[in-house]
């Protein structure tokens, strides 16, 4: 029934895939950033090509893309250099 299924579950049990040196990564298809939004914020995503994420500037996180596929449970998001503004940083009125 599933065979490309079980072919892919074959590769990821195998070690085969993502960080096994077998090549650059494979990036995501740039049609499906139209559809793709943050699971938590619900918000359009950006496409970070030198990383290979998907990028959440809003909450500072980043999804990883294994073998051209968005992996976009929340817990497999990275954190990213976002800097909260400091408090403070308003000038005060006069």
């Amino acid at each position: 029934m599933l065979r490309g299924g079980t072919a892919v579950l074959r590769r990821a049990a195998s070690g085969g895939g993502h960080g096994q040196g077998q090549g650059p990564a494979q990036p995501l298809e740039p049609s499906l950033l139209r559809f793709l939004v943050c699971p938590l914020s619900k918000r359009p995503l950006r496409y970070e090509e030198a990383t290979n994420e998907l990028i959440n500037e809003e909450l500072g996180i980043a999804y990883p893309i294994i073998d051209g596929i968005p992996n976009m449970i929340p817990e497999a998001a990275r954190t990213t250099q976002k800097k909260p503004p400091a408090e403070g940083s308003k000038e005060p009125e006069q």
